[in-house]
């Protein structure tokens, strides 16, 4: 017999009385939310009608229309159940568009003082990464259409969040190697104040959770980027003034994800040209990094000739990080720790590479 939503709504109203705030209470939350989330898979097969559509329209409509400055704290686990904390501002300036005008400030770690070791090496982290969590490591619909057609949301009624009214939904994946989300969102905005990825194992992966939301105007901090975007492929190589050695990911080994951002970036530094290639589902996101006038790592290692497919691969509940060089190129593909198709990817682009060089 499949649940019915009252159901859901008071195991999501248990898991929010036993919200994590220490490790003890963060495993009781998992135990509840290990009960929902097979009943939301189970609804979501069924002939049922989804409410998907109206609240992936208001997520993707706020993300064009709203202005905000939010203080949130941002837990990362580690392997073996460690969480660390950090303190962040996010200011955004809504510009119409999937990708708005936005800066994130580091404000700390939790339970850390400032100029301690821990506290100085998430500073710069945040330094070197603070835009990408704000656009690859929190929940964002880029694109209406696939979101719509990947993912169906269900709602579970309102709840508090940051002294505001808002709404709790389940984001589920039609597709069994991608995130499920529990987001609660603004009633006055729809703007997420909380979400947690979960994988299929429900395993928490990661958490966001708003302490201030102040809706309107925000003045953005200057954020120091090198990176341009730009229309496509063939614009980012003309930038980075038509390297032969660049390779253009082939397109039908995506599948549903689809080309959101193309970004060239110039390192002050040392001068080396890096390209990224942002792919999207409406949701979830993968990158494809190339960086020409690269030494190759794996060349010294014993046996390793040309042609010979080596990989490197670091992967995580949380994370797959796939790497290896060719003509000069250092290639990364890099997205959630579930995309295992992200390897057979990896596996085209390599033997593309080999034919194009």
């Amino acid at each position: 017999m499949i649940p019915k939503p009252a159901d859901f709504r008071y195991l999501l109203e248990s898991m929010r009385l036993v919200r994590p705030i220490a490790a003890a209470c963060r495993s009781l939350a998992l135990v509840a939310i290990g009960a929902l989330l097979p009943c939301v898979a189970a609804w979501a097969q069924t002939d049922e009608p989804s409410n998907a559509s109206p609240a992936l329209v208001a997520l993707d409509q706020s993300i064009r229309q709203q202005s905000y400055t939010i203080e949130q704290v941002r837990r990362f686990f580690d392997a073996k159940g460690g969480v660390t904390s950090v303190r962040e501002r996010l200011q955004v300036a809504a510009n119409g568009s999937s990708a708005p005008d936005f800066a994130t400030t580091f404000l700390g770690v939790v339970g850390e003082p400032a100029g301690s070791a821990l506290h100085t090496r998430w500073q710069q982290t945040y330094a070197r990464h603070g835009r990408r969590f704000a656009t690859q490591g929190s929940f964002r619909v880029t694109n209406l259409d696939s979101a719509d057609s990947n993912y169906t949301a269900h709602d579970f009624g309102p709840t508090v969040r940051a002294g505001r009214s808002a709404r709790r939904f389940v984001v589920f994946p039609n597709a069994v190697d991608k995130s499920i989300w529990l987001i609660e969102t603004d009633d006055a905005t729809a703007v997420p104040l909380y979400a947690a990825e979960f994988d299929v194992h429900v395993r928490l992966l990661a958490e966001v959770e708003a302490t201030l939301f102040t809706p309107g105007a925000a003045a953005l901090a200057p954020q120091a980027t090198t990176a341009a975007v730009v229309a496509d492929f063939q614009a980012a190589r003309a930038v980075m003034g038509n390297p032969p050695e660049l390779v253009d990911p082939p397109t039908g080994v995506t599948g549903e994800y689809q080309i959101d951002r193309v970004e060239v970036q110039n390192d002050p530094l040392n001068g080396q040209w890096k390209l990224t290639m942002t792919y999207t589902d409406g949701i979830d996101q993968f990158v494809v990094v190339q960086a020409p006038g690269t030494a190759d790592s794996f060349a010294t290692l014993p046996g390793k000739t040309r042609g010979a497919p080596v990989i490197g691969r670091y992967r995580d509940a949380a994370m797959s990080v796939l790497v290896f060089w060719e003509g000069g190129v250092s290639f990364q593909v890099a997205g959630r720790g579930s995309l295992q198709r992200l390897d057979a990817l990896a596996r085209t682009i390599y033997r593309h590479a080999l034919h194009t060089h």
